[in-house]
């Protein structure tokens, strides 16, 4: 089984003050470089306007975030997953060559090594001459598969041959998606078309069955380090060490939810 766990940013990051220079070209799924050159300039755009804070609805403790990040290009940069310092990192703990893929406002998607400066731009930003964020990347990441990168369709039926090229021609390699990604973020979604895998969609509840806000990113972050450590082990057995757990199927979909032990 190859599992890819797919995570959500977080606002608190790690800025460095030594490292290599941000370099575009050596970031995942370089078909995205086009729209990322495009957010980036807007961003630093934005960040030398005085309604800066207002359009990145960033309050006066993030002013001089903003500042920096008008030279965000030659900012220090370290792999995103040490970037990243939110509850669910902090709870994860995640391991050089942990296989996660980050959503992102800024960057799309990235993979855990990959070098980013650290910013401040959240998903749910419109942009000048860009709109809503989670509109844009919806649209750039149309294609997009966690186990193969993008993916070219025939228009009028799946081309089932191209996705078998990208992942190297194994049907039966059960690839497994876990969605550990906030509401926000989920700017991608599983397609129930697809015969290479299985996507699970991981949901966390109280036991009143109302989905958890304030605690779901520890949970989170408890859950992909569970996963990570414990990749041949079944997920819903995974998931249950944390507390009790329900599965709903629909094609190759699973919907966990998680009622965490204790809540």
């Amino acid at each position: 089984m190859i599992m890819h766990l797919l995570l959500p940013p977080s606002e608190g990051k790690s800025a460095q003050t030594e490292g290599p220079t941000f370099d575009l070209d050596g970031l995942s799924f370089p078909e995205l470089n086009d729209a990322r050159k495009t957010v980036l300039s807007t961003l630093i755009e934005v960040s030398n306007r005085d309604d800066s804070a207002k359009i990145l609805k960033v309050g006066a403790k993030g002013s001089q975030e903003i500042i920096a990040q008008r030279d965000i290009l030659n900012a220090p940069c370290a792999p995103a997953r040490e970037v990243y310092t939110g509850v669910l990192y902090e709870t994860a703990q995640l391991h050089q060559n942990d296989d996660v893929m980050i959503l992102s406002g800024l960057f799309g998607v990235t993979k855990g090594e990959d070098l980013i400066p650290s910013y401040r731009l959240s998903m749910n930003v419109s942009l000048p001459g860009i709109g809503p964020l989670k509109s844009f990347w919806r649209k750039q990441l149309t294609g997009w598969t966690p186990d193969g990168g993008f993916v070219k369709t025939n228009d009028s039926v799946n081309d089932k041959a191209a996705h078998e090229s990208v992942i190297g021609g194994c049907v039966d390699c059960a690839d497994v998606t876990v969605d550990l990604r906030s509401e926000l973020y989920r700017v991608t979604k599983p397609d129930p078309s697809n015969d290479g895998g299985e996507w699970w969609d991981v949901r966390i509840a109280d036991s009143r069955n109302k989905t958890v806000s304030h605690m779901a990113k520890h949970y989170r972050g408890l859950l992909a380090r569970a996963l990570l450590d414990s990749p041949t082990q079944p997920i819903e057995e995974v998931a249950g060490m944390l507390g009790s757990v329900s599965v709903e199927a629909e094609d190759n979909i699973r919907y966990l939810t998680l009622v965490p032990t204790g809540l």
